[in-house]
């Protein structure tokens, strides 16, 4: 994909704006709708440091993580005291221990067999963080990655993009349904009105700004 966001530099930042520092909400609302068993794998795009990755491990499942940036991963594993190994494969740095396994590179570097018996795609900030012009590529080498559909969770933001410019961008579900439309069925779980919570964004002309919880379920 193109690149035009320095994600690297984004890291260095001292709060970077993606990283929630706590467990989201929608996740722990929805997760058990995918009626996960432990050992289960969930695959997580563009994961960052996200507490979620720690949460669902702990709670048994084994996740797999992709993140361009290395500072993002080192951080994760030092914040949560991980033991783990590095190793290489390919052009993707690998940050493993049991039942874990961080993918530090290009999303785009991701091969099928790096998801082998995934049983759930749980995406929080990875459409949102990605420009439109790589949105059609990015959902088309997901979908090669996965041997066949498996769910999706995946947490979306609605608001006027000629108010504020992302990242994270404005992805409203029709654009979702246009894009993974052909393969999985889309629902609507949740959307919260958020833009009490974010004066700044109001004080930038913004009167709405939603985020909605979809779920992806294959045809």
């Amino acid at each position: 994909m193109q690149q035009t966001i320095d994600w690297h530099q984004f890291w260095t930042r001292e709060s970077p704006g993606f990283h929630e520092g706590r467990v989201n909400s929608y996740l722990q609302q929805f997760v058990d709708h995918f009626n996960l068993r432990p050992g289960d794998r969930v695959f997580m795009p563009l994961c960052g440091k996200a507490h979620d990755i720690y949460w669902l491990w702990q709670k048994g499942l084994q996740v797999v993580g992709v993140e361009l940036s290395p500072v993002a991963v080192t951080s994760f594993m030092q914040e949560f005291a991980i033991q783990h190994e590095i190793t290489r494969d390919g052009d993707l740095t690998v940050y493993a221990a049991p039942g874990l396994t961080l993918y530090q590179g290009d999303f785009m570097s991701m091969a099928p067999r790096h998801l082998s018996a995934c049983k759930l795609v749980y995406d929080r900030a990875a459409l949102v963080a990605i420009e439109s012009f790589n949105r059609a590529s990015y959902c088309a080498h997901m979908l090669s990655l996965l041997p066949t559909p498996v769910p999706m969770l995946m947490i979306t933001l609605d608001y006027n993009q000629t108010c504020m410019n992302g990242p994270p961008f404005s992805v409203p579900v029709e654009e979702i349904r246009g894009l993974y439309g052909q393969h999985y069925r889309i629902d609507e779980l949740l959307a919260v009105e958020q833009i009490d919570e974010r004066p700044k964004w109001r004080e930038q002309g913004l009167n709405s700004f939603r985020e909605i919880a979809l779920r992806l379920t294959p045809e």
